[in-house]
């Protein structure tokens, strides 16, 4: 996968005592460094923690409250579809993941908090700094701590090539994958997180898709899994050895025999 640009996203920094780690993730990223108030997407080094903000919307991970509280203690529990997507059985050994298009790590926490071991890789630093961020605020709760245990980490690179080393010495269970896909509603909250995302990260490229599931699958000993809406077409034009649906989601299994 090619480097991402970039784009459209300054640093910023409205705590004073956050100063001097905002102005170095500007320098090592080569982002241009601006007051708060200035007119953006913004990457704020805040009291609150670390913020991606577009005008009045803001985002910020919290493994603590908030949606992805929400998600573990209602989502399902390992009988949900994603559970059993990744391979989650009843009476069988949890799988280790790696989630190699890791986003706001909201899939891959409900998976941690099941009991996997979790290792997250994630390509742009921008969105990386937001999840670590989340595990540096979470990190004196107990069951969090339990998690991290467990397993529950996070690569900021090029899924690829992590993939590959990965591959080369401690291979997982299964490799997940939610790459980007194009939302078309635009009115709810949420979906305007998510625009502001594909704003930052803008869409993946054909060949990439097929390079990203290609090393995905030399990777995962047993499984991949791939994240599609529900209606869309198979990623990178391979067809899946099974299919897992929900509602909205479908999960494509690529099984190793």
């Amino acid at each position: 996968m090619p480097e991402l640009p970039l784009r459209n996203c300054k640093v910023c920094c409205s705590d004073a005592q956050k100063l001097d780690s905002a102005e170095h993730f500007a320098r090592l990223h080569k982002l241009p460094f601006c007051e708060p108030d200035v007119a953006s997407l913004l990457l704020d080094f805040s009291s609150d923690g670390v913020i991606l903000q577009d005008g009045k919307i803001r985002l910020r991970v919290d493994f603590l409250a908030g949606e992805s509280a929400h998600r573990k203690k209602y989502g399902g529990g390992r009988g949900q579809a994603l559970a059993r997507a990744v391979g989650i059985k009843p009476g069988k050994p949890l799988p280790t993941v790696v989630d190699a298009t890791a986003g706001l790590a909201r899939d891959a926490f409900v998976l941690a908090s099941l009991g996997c071991s979790l290792r997250m890789i994630e390509q742009s630093p921008i969105v990386a700094a937001l999840v670590e961020n989340a595990i540096l605020r979470a990190a004196s709760d107990p069951l969090f701590q339990q998690m991290r245990t467990t397993g529950f980490s996070l690569d900021q690179g090029n899924s690829i090539d992590i993939l590959a080393k990965i591959a080369d010495n401690n291979p997982p269970d299964t490799v997940y994958l939610d790459p980007m896909f194009p939302h078309r509603q635009k009115s709810a909250a949420v979906k305007k997180n998510m625009q502001m995302l594909q704003q930052l990260l803008g869409p993946s490229h054909k060949n990439e898709d097929e390079d990203l599931l290609n090393a995905a699958r030399a990777c995962a000993v047993k499984r991949v899994v791939v994240k599609r809406p529900k209606g869309a077409p198979n990623f990178a034009d391979q067809k899946p050895s099974a299919v897992i649906q929900t509602r909205k989601t479908r999960y494509d299994l690529y099984i190793r025999c």
